[in-house]
This record gives structure tokens, sequence and C-alpha cells, in this order.
């Protein structure tokens, strides 16, 4: 659910910096070209998800699964111990 959150709000971040900054060189360019203005941004917006996905899987450490074997007690019906086994525990 962390990585969900953190990959979400670098998303958002990233896709908001691309808004932000999204601007044309040229006064009249958005009133002549509606379509492609929405297309990039759109295109931004994905290519910010992607990245920030990739950041969140990138910075999450991998999960370390540290196994090995104990020994633990056998009992017997009125409860004395009579012997010993070993159980892999991880």
């Amino acid at each position: 659910m962390k990585k969900i959150i953190a990959s979400t709000l670098a998303a958002v971040a990233m896709a908001g910096a691309l808004v932000a900054t999204t601007g044309s060189a040229e006064a009249g360019w958005r009133h002549r070209h509606h379509g492609w203005h929405g297309g990039a941004v759109a295109a931004g917006v994905i290519g910010a998800l992607a990245i920030g996905a990739i950041a969140a899987s990138a910075a999450a450490p991998a999960p370390v699964y540290a196994c090995g074997v104990e020994r633990r007690p056998v009992y017997n019906a009125w409860g004395d111990i009579v012997g010993w086994r070993r159980v892999r525990v991880c």
C-alpha cells in the first residue's frame, strides 16, 4: 500500500509540474490546434505516471526472508519432553 501511495504522489507532483510549465511560444497556438494540445498534456501525464511508478518501485527495498532451522521440543500426552525436532522457520 505504501508503494501505491508513494507512486501516486510522485506522479501527481510530476504531472502538476508538467502542466504548470507547459506553454506555447505563439500566442494564438491553442486556438488553431485544439486537439494536439490536449494530446500533449495527456502524453505528459501518462509519462509522469510511468516515471512515478518506476521511481517508487526502485526506492522500495526488496524484502529479505531469513530462513533457518530451529530445534523445538516434542511433548508426550502428560506434557513431558520426550525429544527434539528440527523445524524450518522463515
